[in-house]
């Protein structure tokens, strides 16, 4: 009986110590991505046609970058976008780089209008400009687009409303390749919106809190059944 319980201690601290152990891989991985956004935003900006496709981009994340070229009359709308507490969209529109490749800009935050069948501001300048920005992954909320169109709402033929921005389903959406990271455009660069991007946190503090935690749940589990187990047999011995 004594030995099934040992090992049945032995197993749950060691589970605990293990969810420890994995907070502490968790707060490492966020402490190694905090620091790549900030190495790469205290870097020079990048010279798009010259230099960005030729690496992966996600190697590039948090990197700023000029890019020389025009905007599409295309438009995506991600719903459900909050700015200081009202609803709103961002809007999303292709852009043309001088070297062919085209990327999907994020300009920013509009406000929602009186009705949802009233269509944003989504104009951006028509001529060739540079914009200015960083790289980053493509935003995480709500629900998917998968490698289909399906899940977009046609608002007009060239404005789309979505509840996620995927790149695959968009440039099915465009049949266009897309360069495959979200440019973040910089609040004074041509066709910017409402501007006012979340820096990613470091967070890992968080982390190290539970890990400890966890360590301390597996020592006083520990404790409490060692004596239980033993600790009163060797006070009677």
């Amino acid at each position: 009986m004594r030995v099934g319980l040992t090992v049945l201690l032995v197993v749950a601290c060691a589970g605990l110590a293990g969810l420890g152990v994995w907070q502490l891989h968790r707060a490492a991985e966020k402490q190694t991505r905090y620091r790549a956004y900030t190495e790469n935003q205290a870097a020079a900006p990048l010279d798009f046609a010259r230099r960005a496709p030729q690496a992966a981009a996600y190697d590039q994340r948090w990197r700023r970058v000029n890019i020389r070229g025009r905007y599409l009359d295309w438009h995506v709308v991600l719903d459900n976008r909050v700015n200081q507490g009202h609803p709103g969209y961002e809007i999303l529109t292709p852009f043309v780089a001088d070297n062919d490749t085209t990327l999907l800009v994020d300009r920013g935050w509009v406000a929602l209008p009186d009705a949802r069948t009233t269509l944003p501001e989504v104009l951006a300048p028509a001529e060739p400009l540079t914009i200015s920005g960083y790289i980053g992954p493509e935003p995480t909320v709500g629900i998917a687009l998968g490698s289909s169109a399906a899940e977009a709402e046609i608002m007009r033929p060239n404005i789309f409303r979505v509840q996620s921005v995927k790149l695959p389903g968009l440039a099915t959406l465009l049949q266009r390749p897309l360069w495959p990271a979200i440019i973040y455009l910089d609040a004074a660069a041509p066709g910017a919106l409402t501007v006012a991007w979340q820096a990613p946190g470091d967070g890992s503090t968080r982390n190290r809190s539970y890990a400890v935690q966890w360590f301390a749940m597996a020592a006083v589990l520990a404790g409490i059944g060692v004596w239980n187990l033993y600790g009163k047999r060797w006070q009677r011995g």
